[in-house]
């Protein structure tokens, strides 16, 4: 049996994909151990996992939610000098990781294979100096620059024309710039991940620069059939090394409470739910607001709002007598009885979508979320919009539409008879299992292929 080490970013949309993929390591026999900032014990403790902090007097516990209160609140002059305070926090941050602090559980653990959170750049690279293994954990689809398929912030759905090309080449070259000129001008945090790279023996010409990311190249785990990231017939070879699993759908996990006795029986329901970030802005609050007015002109419909820690569910709760809304929603289960959800397009949220045959409105804010509205309408899964100008009445106007016309609910059944197919063929345990079997002590030495490259790569 082996120890495996799970380093997520500690947010509930990269924690829960492995929360099942862990329980099913731990029922194999394994040991499984979270490692990462204080924060991260909240979202994994109550599902009963050894968790190992690190960084804990730099960043304990509260600590990240702290400051971005305070950067919400201050203006001019005053965030001027919280930017400030912010880079002080960061060379702190950079010297402390340079002194070892993410050697930590790689000397008190003795892993055998180190998942890391693609977003998480110095874990793999501490990984590299200590001659352990390293899966990179991929809670969306690829972020690194693949010939034919656009990043993941973009929107685009490519149809191979002229004009579709030069879209492409426009879309990575917004993507990846800022890597570019970190690279040429030695940026803050280009200089930390060189520096580090240094240090652990990590080959320069290893990192990616050119991918919406910066982090090292190495075998990457993807949680979701194949046919579903890409959105054009792959060209050649890809440059990333990917290993597509089933999708890690967690439907037991544990849900907050609800009041459930609120619901009317037989009413059509619709989940309104954009995400767990932390942070509030204007945008949310206008989308809240459209679907609470939209609310008010379907009475027959009931409406849950999910605001999560961004807004107060009072200035919503209760606005029509058919609008309920909570600052946690448990997703899954309202999902189980729901007739359509209006989300923000979160990898996590689509999934579990597909997997309980919810049509989908999705309205994409930011990161990855306009690559994956794209595969959502690709796919006829749903439909989308552009979120700054969504009314009640275009809102009403799409709900419509996905509840109304067969194609989206027949789509839906053929991809979560995939997903479970996928799930049945390739769970992401076995593929984890296989991996480690391969015994790549060097796992995090591959590096980029060329885009002219002619064998596949990517796995089922």
């Amino acid at each position: 049996m082996g120890t495996f080490v799970f380093s997520p970013v500690d947010d509930h949309g990269h924690v829960n994909p492995t929360l099942r993929i862990a329980r099913t390591l731990r029922a194999r026999g394994h040991r499984v151990v979270y490692c990462g900032l204080a924060d991260l014990e909240t979202l994994v403790a109550p599902e009963g996992f050894e968790f190992l902090p690190v960084l804990e007097e730099l960043c304990p516990k509260g600590f990240q939610a702290e400051m971005l209160a305070r950067a919400s609140e201050l203006r001019g002059l005053k965030l001027l000098r919280f930017a400030r305070e912010v880079q002080r926090y960061e060379d702190r941050f950079y010297a402390a990781v340079l002194a070892g602090a993410f050697d930590k559980p790689f000397a008190q653990l003795r892993p055998d294979l180190l998942l890391c959170d693609v977003l998480l750049p110095e874990p793999p690279l501490a990984a590299h100096g200590a001659r352990v293994p390293c899966l990179l954990l991929n809670t969306t689809l690829p972020l690194r620059q693949e010939e034919g398929q656009p990043p993941l912030t973009s929107p685009l759905v490519p149809d191979g024309g002229r004009v579709s090309r030069v879209r492409l080449r426009m879309a990575w070259w917004r993507a990846t710039y800022r890597h570019r000129l970190g690279l040429w001008f030695g940026s803050r945090s280009v200089s930390h991940l060189l520096r580090l790279a240094r240090h652990y023996g990590f080959p320069r010409e290893r990192i990616d620069f050119d991918g919406i990311t910066l982090k090292p190249w190495g075998p990457e785990l993807v949680l979701c059939p194949r046919e579903f990231a890409e959105l054009t017939p792959p060209r050649g070879t890809p440059r990333g090394e990917y290993l597509y699993a089933g999708p890690s759908v967690d439907l037991e996990r544990q849900e907050p409470a609800f009041p459930w006795e609120r619901l009317r029986d037989g009413a059509p329901l619709v989940l309104a739910y954009l995400g767990t970030m932390p942070y509030a802005t204007d945008l949310d609050a206008r989308l809240f607001r459209a679907v609470r007015d939209a609310a008010a002109r379907r009475p027959d419909w009931q409406f849950v709002l999910g605001v999560g820690r961004k807004l107060d569910p009072a200035a919503f709760d209760g606005a029509t007598p058919n609008v309920i809304a909570v600052r946690h929603a448990p997703v899954v289960s309202l999902l189980r009885r729901a007739t359509a959800m209006i989300t923000h397009g979160g990898f996590n949220s689509v999934k579990e979508c597909i997997s309980l045959e919810v049509p989908m409105v999705v309205l994409p804010i930011q990161y990855d979320q306009p690559g994956i509205s794209a595969r959502v309408v690709h796919h006829g899964l749903g439909v989308r919009a552009a979120p700054g100008g969504v009314t009640a009445e275009a809102l009403l106007a799409l709900l419509d539409e996905v509840t109304t016309v067969p194609r989206y609910r027949e789509n839906l059944r053929r991809f979560r008879a995939r997903f479970d197919a996928a799930e049945q063929e390739l769970p992401a345990a076995d593929v984890i299992e296989n991996f480690l079997h391969r015994q790549r002590p060097t796992a995090m030495s591959a590096g980029p292929l060329p885009l002219s490259a002619t064998t596949s790569r990517a796995h089922p």
